[in-house]
């Protein structure tokens, strides 16, 4: 997938252990394949750090306890087009769960130092690497949703989602069906793009557009236990989880298309 950008910028101390099975340790192995700076390279591992601090080991007994993703910049299109680009480029099966072990994650090295000077790009990992982790790119193979339906439905985030954010009767997550490829059937849904709110809020009052799974993406964003125990529902074990999270994303910001939002008052940008 890919990332353009139109120069428009995108818990109840309740816990909740995932699994009770002996599970493979999580690992995620970052290999880096040029035109990074060692700032751009630092962003990477502290989103390195951030999920498997989230992700501990597999519902399984996986025989390959890892993550491997190739991470890179290159000449793309120049500034304001294709921010980058990415996937989950190998997978296994194991246990009933479909799981990635190799991915790919590629940005534009004019938008990467963009992004890096409005204080975004480490947002930008940080989403990319979910997506690489299989947020999105391996709902439909691990039977979580059907591309076109708007429907999440994976137990362990809509149970989350209903607590979190005040949604008890809800059947589904809202999945964003806009964006085009890259960006629909991949993200939590936001409303015209991002530019107006969701009014469906967590009890700190954060709207669900400033999610860090939205396709667009925002100045205060935040990671929403419904994103953290989705991974559950695609075969990873994850920590303990306190319900409502006070988490913020402060310096930390498969890939779908990361578009870039434009809120009402600041021009914005598009992601996947």
């Amino acid at each position: 997938m890919h990332c353009t950008s139109t120069r428009s910028f995108l818990l109840l101390p309740l816990f909740i252990l995932i699994s009770t099975l002996p599970a493979a340790a999580f690992n995620i192995e970052l290999n880096f394949t040029g035109g990074l700076s060692g700032s751009q390279q630092a962003a990477f591992f502290e989103a390195e750090r951030f999920w498997e601090e989230k992700i501990t080991g597999y519902l399984t007994d996986f025989s390959q306890p890892g993550l491997t993703i190739n991470a890179g910049g290159a000449v793309m299109d120049g500034a304001g087009g294709v921010v980058g680009s990415g996937g989950v480029s190998r997978t296994e099966r194991s246990g009933g769960f479909t799981l990635a072990t190799r991915a790919s994650i590629q940005f534009d090295i004019d938008d990467a130092l963009t992004l890096e000077d409005d204080g975004l790009f480490s947002d930008m990992v940080l989403h990319e690497m979910a997506h690489a982790m299989g947020f999105g790119t391996l709902w439909g193979a691990n039977d979580v949703y059907v591309a076109g339906t708007g429907q999440y439905t994976g137990q362990h985030a809509l149970n989350a989602y209903r607590s979190e954010f005040g949604q008890e009767g809800a059947a589904f997550v809202p999945v964003e069906l806009g964006g085009g490829e890259g960006t629909a059937n991949g993200h939590w849904d936001e409303v015209d793009h991002g530019a107006e709110p969701t009014f469906i809020a967590d009890t700190l009052g954060r709207d669900m557009r400033d999610e860090l799974m939205t396709g667009w993406l925002s100045d205060d964003i935040f990671v929403s236990n419904t994103t953290l125990m989705s991974f559950a529902d695609i075969g990873y074990e994850v920590n303990a989880v306190p319900l409502p999270s006070s988490l913020l994303l402060l310096g930390l910001g498969l890939a779908a298309l990361l578009r870039i939002r434009a809120n009402p008052m600041t021009p914005g940008r598009k992601r996947t």
